[in-house]
């Protein structure tokens, strides 16, 4: 889109005819001439109407695209609109009076400009008009079209960062697991059990290729517990940790944020004490379309801040999609995470409510 898109050919010769039938009719009533109008309406006061339009259209647009490039979207644009006014003002006045002085003079025989002040005036009023209409249209458009281009660049510079934090939060590596994780391999290695420390390869591959692996903006909940359940299993045998996974039957194949479930493990498990006599029960189950997460609370005195940190970071990322996770902390921490469902899941459910209905 152009900033100041130029006239169209067909509407340069349209435009004035329009506009210089109008301002004749507009003269006549200004002088309460209707009847004779009515009577012999193509007269030469018509066409001379009709050319001082297309000169003064004309010398509009001549000088728009002359301040063309000093009208930029800054603190200076209202000084040079100003400018391209006042100057449209003083070309139109000098356009019109010079072109009615010569009428007059060369088809009338009037030498004296006194006689028809009163038609200076009316002309000047109404081409006057005129010239203010055309420019502001432009002027108008102009800002329109800027306040617009510079909503959909903030618009997009808004969607850039937001898929940068949300890639960011799909893939950052959480460099104390890795770390540990290795430690763990390694240890296996050294004392020689090679079974458990391929085991250890084996979920650690299956968690970050988990994590590494191109989503879309959902994951399904199935394809997060699996990843949540393997990485239990490598928590339970390698980094002394005791933890139990309780789920219902969870039914729908409902959608959430990926790595949601993983990134509130790590930090549960973490955050929490537990161990083989007291292992760390984790129960997760669906009620109104949240998938509800609990545990008691055993926090470790060193790490409790560590699973809040991880639950306002996880709640910023569903910001986008207008929902809110909210968690409460008693004797037990429950944890609502929102979910959403398949889209055509979704359709299909309505089609049906919407039939037993009617």
């Amino acid at each position: 889109m152009k900033p100041f898109p130029d006239i169209q050919p067909i509407s340069r010769l349209v435009l004035p005819i329009v506009v210089g039938t109008l301002a004749y009719l507009a003269i006549l009533l200004a002088f309460d001439t209707v009847e004779s109008m009515l009577e012999d309406f193509f007269t030469r006061e018509l066409f001379f109407c009709i050319a001082v339009s297309v000169i003064l259209l004309e010398a509009n647009r001549g000088l728009l695209l002359a301040f063309k490039k000093k009208l930029v979207y800054s603190s200076s644009f209202g000084s040079y609109a100003s400018g391209l006014t006042i100057c449209s003002a003083a070309t139109c006045i000098l356009v019109v009076s010079g072109l009615l002085i010569g009428y007059f003079s060369w088809f009338e025989n009037m030498t004296e400009v006194a006689v028809y002040t009163a038609e200076l005036k009316i002309f000047n009023g109404i081409f006057l008009f005129v010239t203010l209409l055309f420019q502001s249209h432009f002027l108008g458009f102009y800002l329109i079209h800027k306040r617009f281009e510079r909503e959909l660049e903030r618009e997009a510079r808004r969607k850039e960062s937001l898929d940068r934090d949300v890639n960011l939060f799909h893939y950052r590596l959480n460099p104390k697991f890795l770390l540990t994780c290795l430690d763990a391999i390694l240890l296996k290695l050294k004392e020689k059990q090679y079974e458990q420390a391929d085991e250890g390869i084996l979920l650690l591959s299956e968690i970050y290729r988990h994590s590494l692996q191109s989503h879309d903006d959902l994951a399904t909940l199935q394809d997060e517990l699996t990843a949540m359940r393997c990485k239990v299993d490598f928590l339970n045998l390698f980094v002394a940790k005791h933890i139990e996974i309780q789920s219902q039957d969870l039914g729908e194949d409902y959608l959430l944020m990926p790595r949601t479930l993983t990134k509130l493990l790590e930090a549960i498990a973490y955050s929490q004490l537990s161990s083989s006599s007291a292992p760390l029960t984790i129960s997760l189950g669906i009620h109104r379309d949240q998938l509800e997460l609990s545990f008691p609370c055993t926090f470790s005195l060193t790490t409790e801040d560590e699973l809040y940190h991880c639950l306002q970071e996880v709640q910023q990322h569903y910001s986008w999609l207008k929902k809110e996770m909210k968690w409460t902390a008693n004797s037990t921490f429950f944890i609502h995470i929102p979910l959403e469902k398949p889209f055509k899941q979704s359709i299909q459910k309505e089609s049906l409510s919407s039939h037993q209905r009617s």
